[in-house]
């Protein structure tokens, strides 16, 4: 059986069939009450997710466009931001590191 998982309305009915072959064993009384509760549930769940992963893309788009013109300012040269010389990288350079360099050197 295939599902079309990108169609809201095929989603529902998937999930709707899948639980009412779950609720069999279940009486009337509660089977509709339970059944209502758990589609309900499930939607929320669904919209919630949507709602963050949509958030979470606008922000990883928001920082690639910063980061974009970012680079641009870096590139012509008008950032106002220190640019990383030899010099501060050097600083960083654990005693190890400048041995390793040294003996490249040489």
């Amino acid at each position: 059986m295939t599902v079309d998982l990108q169609n809201s309305e095929a989603r529902k009915t998937y999930l709707s069939a899948k639980l009412d072959d779950l609720m069999d064993g279940i009486s009337d009384s509660y089977g509709t009450v339970l059944m209502d509760e758990l589609i309900s549930r499930l939607e929320r769940t669904v919209s919630e997710f949507n709602n963050e992963v949509g958030t979470l893309m606008l922000s990883l788009k928001e920082n690639g466009e910063r980061r974009n013109e970012l680079m641009e300012k870096i590139k012509s040269g008008t950032t106002d931001q220190p640019v990383e010389t030899p010099v501060a990288q050097e600083k960083e350079m654990s005693a190890w590191e400048k041995r390793l360099e040294a003996l490249e050197k040489k």
